[in-house]
């Protein structure tokens, strides 16, 4: 029989004991929680550092000098499982300094050298071969052109993308009616304008006539007809559709929900610095090509081969934002005699290239008046002070303004130049 104080002692002991444990316990968690927060901390370091290394790697061996975004988009049928090959490949150069957006429509019979395999091969195959890295390097080496990143998604990705934005408004130039079975591929689009939901959209980027993926229709107007240039104006309306006005408030909303139907190597930061520098884009300025090129038969095999000489000026322009001096049409349109040649020597003097003196169509322009696209009437500025002109967006070809002479003109002194 113990004593009350041994009973008092032995409850006192029980007590530490229990005591020690409970701190024991909170130490082990306390461990424990520190050693998962370390672990975290080393795995996002770990991952951020094998990115960039990853990054590196994809890289080709030229860097751009300039502040351009460069993505490579791709759209595939993930469906095929096997020997995936890209379906849509498309190159956009953004410009958040002066708001412009350049989209190239690469067709994917396009003859690239692919370096994994050491072949030449069409650039769809490429995604076959390595996935989006493998395409992005493919592209790069042929255009010259530093790409650092690339967006890919699905047709299924496609149609809930287009869906999300509300649809694209497009004016459908002729019905469009096909079915394949194989694919299970069915067509059936309307004549008109109207709104493509995301199902009827994936139906007219893909859509093939008698001209089939690309073909050159006029070689002298450089103009191209078949899927790939249905799929640059469909392109050329999304990206105004989502540079509207009314699309610019979502888009912190939207972009969240497309994020999650693609594959891309673009860092979340850089996705949500695009959102917020969305309103210095302007629909104005989105400006799209084919890739300059021609169908040739190599081997057994047709592919798009690419027109060097006429493909430069394109991605000096679309790509890297280069601008070629600007042409200047001079018209009279104050209707004194002479007056349009006196405006051709005063530009000439300035440096202007007039490349042609004419009448306007009528001869009561009160003020001077310059037009010019959208993309020129930045460069026109000092000629307009100068002038005291109007200014007028016109759908003008690139980098030609039109100078129409009004009642106001008159020559200041030279000596103060533009």
């Amino acid at each position: 029989m113990l004593s009350e104080q041994e009973v008092l002692r032995r409850k006192a002991e029980l007590e530490r004991r229990r005591a020690w444990k409970k701190r024991y316990r909170r130490r082990q968690i306390l461990l424990t929680g520190f050693a998962l927060i370390v672990s975290i901390i080393f795995m996002v370091i770990v991952a951020r550092y094998s990115y960039r290394q990853k990054m590196l790697r994809e890289q080709p061996f030229f860097a751009a000098d300039d502040n351009k975004i460069r993505i490579l988009f791709l759209g595939t049928d993930e469906k095929l499982e096997a020997n995936v090959r890209a379906d849509t490949i498309l190159l956009a150069s953004l410009d958040p300094e002066t708001g412009e957006v350049g989209l190239l429509s690469i067709p994917r019979d396009t003859r690239v050298w692919v370096e994994e395999r050491q072949h030449w091969e069409r650039v769809n195959a490429a995604y076959a071969y390595g996935g989006p890295a493998l395409t992005v390097q493919a592209v790069s080496n042929l255009l010259q052109v530093p790409i650092p990143y690339y967006v890919q998604t699905d047709f299924q990705g496609f149609e809930k993308i287009v869906d999300i934005l509300g649809g694209v408004e497009m004016d459908v130039a002729k019905e469009m009616h096909y079915i394949d079975k194989a694919q299970d591929l069915e067509i059936h689009i309307l004549p008109g304008r109207q709104t493509l939901n995301g199902e009827k959209a994936l139906q007219y980027v893909r859509y093939r006539d008698r001209l089939g993926d690309v073909a050159l229709v006029d070689p002298f107007g450089n103009e191209y007809g078949g899927r790939v240039e249905r799929q640059r104006q469909f392109f050329q309306a999304l990206a105004a559709k989502i540079l509207s006005p009314g699309a610019i408030g979502k888009l912190p909303r939207l972009v969240p929900q497309m994020f999650r139907l693609v594959n891309t190597n673009l860092p979340w930061e850089e996705v949500l610095s695009l959102t917020v520098a969305a309103s210095k884009f302007s629909p104005d300025l989105v400006r799209t090509a084919v890739l300059p090129g021609n169908s040739e038969v190599i081997g057994d095999a047709w592919y798009w081969i690419v027109n060097e000489k006429k493909a430069q000026p394109v991605l000096d322009s679309l790509i890297w934002g280069k601008l070629p001096p600007l042409r200047v049409v001079v018209l009279n349109g104050n209707g004194r005699q002479g007056a349009a040649q006196e405006m051709a020597d005063l530009l000439t003097s300035f440096g202007y290239n007039v490349v042609s003196v004419g009448n306007a169509e009528h001869f009561n322009f009160t003020q001077t008046e310059i037009r010019a696209s959208a993309r020129d009437i930045s460069r026109t500025k000092a000629l307009t002070d100068y002038l005291n002109a109007a200014v007028k967006a016109t759908e003008a070809a690139e980098s030609e303004i039109t100078v129409i002479i009004g009642k106001d003109f008159k020559i200041k002194d030279r000596s103060v130049g533009i």
